[in-house]
């Protein structure tokens, strides 16, 4: 899903620019994604952007 820039603006609390940084790894460097670092992310971030994301809806 896109996002508007004016919508990233008002909702800075969410790392847009990660997010998207994240998704390209994943992407376009499959073979070369570090699979502890993603572990990291999906167990230590993810439940924190749920929570901000739950508070937009």
């Amino acid at each position: 899903m896109k996002y508007s820039d004016e919508y990233k603006r008002a909702h800075p609390q969410i790392q847009w620019y990660t997010i998207s940084g994240v998704r390209h790894r994943l992407v376009h460097d499959y073979d070369g994604t570090n699979w502890n670092i993603i572990a990291d992310v999906v167990f230590d971030e993810l439940p924190e952007l749920i929570r901000q994301i739950n508070e937009l809806l």
